[in-house]
This record gives C-alpha cells, sequence and structure tokens, in this order.
C-alpha cells in the first residue's frame, strides 16, 4: 500500500468509526520528522484529529490529544493559504481541548509545544498573507490569543506581545485594499485578539494577587 492509498485507507477508518486503526494506517508517514503533508492528506489529518476527539469520553479526552500531536508536530508548513487554515483548525483544536485537561505538572511542556508550533506557523503565514490585515493571517493570532487565554498560567510575556503587536499592526493598516467583507472580518479578529489578551493578563494578575 503505498502513501495515497494509506492515507485514503485513514480516512475511511476515521470516518467509520475505528480511528485507532486510522492512526496505524499512516504511521509510517506521520512518524517522520519534517514531513510535509499535501492538501488532501492535510484534509486527511483534519477528519482524523476532529473524529478522535469528538467521539472519546471525557476520560479519554487528554489521551485522545496527545496522540493526534505527533500527527501535527515537526510537520513542514506549506505556504498555501487553504492548507494552513486546515493546519490552524487542526492545532488549536488539539490545544485547546488539552488545556482543559493537562495537569499543573504538564502545562509548562504543552505551552512549550505550543510555541513551537505557533513559530513555525507565523513565519509561514506571513509568506501567504504578505499583508497585516489579511483576514487569514490575523486568524493564526486569533487561535494564538485564545490559547495564551486558555494557558495563561504559563503563558510568557513574549506570546502575548506578539499577539499584541500584530493586532496593532493589522488595526494601523486599516482597510488598505480589502473588500469590506474581508474588512469587517479582520476587524473582527483585531478585537477578538485584544480582547483575549486584555482578559489574559487581567486574570493572571488576580492569580497573582491571591498567592
Amino acid at each position: 500500500m503505498d502513501r495515497t492509498q494509506a492515507f485514503e485507507k485513514a480516512k475511511s477508518l476515521a470516518e467509520a468509526g475505528t480511528l485507532d486503526e486510522a492512526f496505524e494506517a499512516i504511521e509510517k508517514y506521520t512518524s517522520e520528522d519534517g514531513i510535509e503533508y499535501t492538501l488532501p492528506e492535510m484534509q486527511i489529518i483534519n477528519i482524523i484529529v476532529c473524529e478522535k476527539l469528538t467521539s472519546c469520553s471525557f476520560e479519554e479526552k487528554k489521551d485522545a490529544c496527545f496522540q493526534c500531536l505527533p500527527l501535527l508536530e515537526g510537520v513542514k508548513m506549506v505556504k498555501s493559504a487553504e492548507w494552513l487554515e486546515l493546519y490552524i483548525d487542526a492545532v488549536y483544536d488539539v490545544f485547546s481541548k488539552l488545556s482543559r485537561y493537562a495537569r499543573d505538572e504538564e502545562r509548562n511542556e504543552v505551552w512549550n509545544r505550543i510555541k513551537e508550533i505557533y513559530y513555525e506557523l507565523t513565519l509561514a503565514a506571513k509568506k501567504v498573507w504578505k499583508e497585516k490585515n489579511a483576514p487569514g493571517g490575523l486568524e493564526v493570532y486569533v487561535s494564538y490569543a485564545k490559547l495564551v487565554k486558555s494557558y495563561l498560567d504559563v503563558a510568557d510575556e513574549d506570546s502575548y506581545k506578539i499577539c499584541e503587536t500584530y493586532a496593532k499592526e493589522a488595526k494601523f493598516v486599516g482597510k488598505g485594499t480589502l473588500e469590506d467583507e474581508d474588512f469587517r472580518d479582520a476587524k473582527k479578529s483585531i478585537d477578538t485578539i485584544n480582547k483575549m489578551i486584555t482578559d489574559a493578563k487581567h486574570e493572571k494578575e488576580l492569580i497573582q494577587d491571591s498567592d
């Protein structure tokens, strides 16, 4: 069975609810460091991640998140808007759910893994969405800011600043060449980033004051 067949088999298995077999079908390819998924493969990865996280029980949720991470870590970023949007969705889905289940002693490690992914993700995003006010590029920072809020107990100041700075620069660009609908989406994303970071800072101060 070649790579294309393996991914198609994994898709069928995931849609049928046999998730462990789906993971096994593509293990040979997903365990490679620096793997580059094609767009159809990234679509299948998304299906597997979504099915895995929604089909497991509450008790299994944390293990499911950790099982999905190897599909997404160490992946070579493809400089394509559609590919990056799929990747962002999968990454955010895993880490946002994991924030509810990771124990205190695990959260620093998880946050470091988030930072590594978003470092590569932001570099790729700048190549694809060259204008700071592009809605697609802003979505990268929306998801990052939401994760900062979810992991406010361990998130670092640099990550707060990265999100704030990008939102500020996007706001400065204004409408630019955007169509009206895209501009509305951009403004909504900027507002979301600022709200997430402001809330995270406020809640972190409350935690520190109570210690």
